[in-house]
């Protein structure tokens, strides 16, 4: 990691006084800091020097945003001008604090769904003809048969704790079998009637941890380097799911605010949702970090109750948008 002394030469910074970590996770490493009375984020890569494009890349789209007057927030220059520091082999960017504040997800309220909505709007519009050249295309590669086999290696490591079951073992173990029954019983997606709808770069991580308020609106988007080429509906499903896990409210306040800025006809929620849901009933990563890698930090995202398919939250919740 970048010694702070190197990092105030590299940026001629006063000392830095105070370092601590954000509340929520990324890809990277980031470390928030303050000299003074100045708040400042280093983001520390985790890409080879082969992968240094992605970083232009993201500083790209950045600046691009920027310049149709969104507030996404740009890295600091250093001396030279550029963007990225190179230091023994690893790259680094520093960034100014965002303005106003983060909310979590559960605090999130009409409001913000609104200002959400209409931000995601004014993106998709920003981003229409962005050249897709350092952006990421959704994976389809999905199989139920890989996937059964990774449910029965699961059960099985739940199976063989020494220290026995407890019930949240217990509910993993139906939720998986259930999920194992759905998987069996469904027709594969055609995952080529994505290829009807037009594409273009999206944000691609699109959620309240990457965004900041003021009052109701968004005051600040961070975090680009999961920028994606795809429909605008994919997006909006993901939020769907995420954010406001298909609940109507929510998910209608957010979709109503969107098309005030860009139409979106139902039909493109219609078919992005179907592909949608095929892929996530495959994902199985949870489980996997959970049970067969031994991290304990995502035990709470562990949710109660049986296995809904996302392909019945939508339908769902679409009856109740228009």
């Amino acid at each position: 990691m970048l010694d702070m002394i190197d990092l105030q030469e590299a940026w001629n910074l006063p000392p830095v006084r105070v370092t601590w970590k954000p509340d929520s996770g990324t890809i990277h490493r980031t470390v928030l800091l303050r000299t003074g009375q100045v708040n400042y984020a280093l983001r520390a890569y985790r890409y080879s020097n082969e992968q240094r494009w992605k970083i232009e890349g993201e500083h790209a789209i950045i600046a691009h945003v920027q310049q149709h007057g969104l507030p996404a927030i740009a890295p600091l220059p250093l001396p030279n001008g550029g963007t990225i520091l190179n230091h023994e082999g690893a790259f680094y960017a520093l960034f100014p604090f965002a303005p106003g504040q983060q909310i979590p997800r559960h605090k999130l309220n009409i409001d913000n769904a609104i200002a959400m909505g209409k931000m995601l709007g004014q993106l998709h519009q920003a981003l229409r003809d962005y050249h897709p050249q350092y952006a990421r295309t959704i994976s389809f590669d999905v199989d139920r048969e890989t996937s059964v086999a990774k449910i029965d290696q699961i059960e099985a490591a739940i199976l063989s704790q020494p220290e026995g079951l407890n019930a949240l073992d217990k509910q993993s173990l139906q939720r998986l079998a259930q999920r194992r029954d759905r998987l069996m019983a469904s027709q594969p997606a055609d995952v080529s009637i994505l290829s009807t709808l037009n594409h273009q770069v999206t944000h691609g991580d699109y959620q309240e941890s990457n965004l900041f308020f003021e009052g109701n609106s968004v005051s600040a988007i961070i975090d680009w380097d999961q920028s994606l080429f795809a429909p605008r509906a994919w997006e909006i499903i993901r939020v769907f799911h995420y954010i406001f896990k298909f609940q109507a409210e929510g998910c209608s306040a957010f979709l109503n605010a969107y098309r005030t800025i860009i139409p979106l006809p139902l039909v493109d929620l219609e078919k992005t949702a179907t592909i949608y849901a095929w892929i996530r009933e495959h994902d199985l990563w949870l489980y996997e970090e959970l049970y067969l890698h031994k991290n304990q930090r995502v035990r709470s995202f562990v949710a109660p109750g049986r296995f809904i398919p996302l392909a019945e939250r939508w339908h769902a919740l679409k009856s109740q948008l228009v």
